[in-house]
């Protein structure tokens, strides 16, 4: 009988998404906090990767559907998704969230040793930063200027923060 639910299927040979025990410890803290979190594993080739959906309350904010998604070609850097307002001065073009600038220092970051219950604080905090942002129109918190930088595939529209 075959394999059933959200894992790999036999002969996938992905990143560590693709390993049971590997992905099973990554999502294990955030699984006790968002027991409603959903996740899969993505195997066809033109969106390989991983995605994890969960709702996180914003504090003043309300409820927020979020989407964390990891790339075969980049499976330790997440990109985010949230439904909600979506102006702000910290999301690329996809509109996807501008959490923190790539050259920062890991103390200014999320890094992948810090596990998805940490990068669902960085987001839950990010969130509730753009929803002051556009009730004053400040920024509370650190930023970094804004940059073009390439994505892969050779496009010239994402931009840092």
């Amino acid at each position: 009988m075959g394999r059933r639910g959200n894992g790999p299927r036999k002969g996938f040979a992905g990143p560590w998404y693709g390993q049971d025990r590997e992905r099973l410890r990554f999502e294990s803290e955030a699984r006790r906090a968002y027991p409603h979190m959903r996740a899969k594993v993505v195997t066809n080739v033109a969106d390989a990767g991983y995605r994890i959906r969960l709702r996180v309350e914003v504090p003043y904010y309300g409820s927020r559907r979020v989407e964390i998604r990891f790339s075969l070609s980049a499976p330790t850097i997440p990109r985010v998704y949230v439904d909600g307002p979506s102006d702000s001065p910290h999301r690329f073009p996809d509109r996807s969230l501008c959490m923190w600038h790539p050259g920062d220092p890991p103390s200014h970051r999320w890094v992948f040793e810090d596990g998805l219950l940490a990068l669902i604080g960085y987001i839950v905090a990010h969130l509730l930063r753009e929803g002051w942002w556009r009730e004053r129109g400040e920024w509370p918190g650190l930023e970094a200027g804004h940059v073009e930088e390439k994505l892969e595939g050779g496009r010239d529209d994402r931009l840092t923060a």
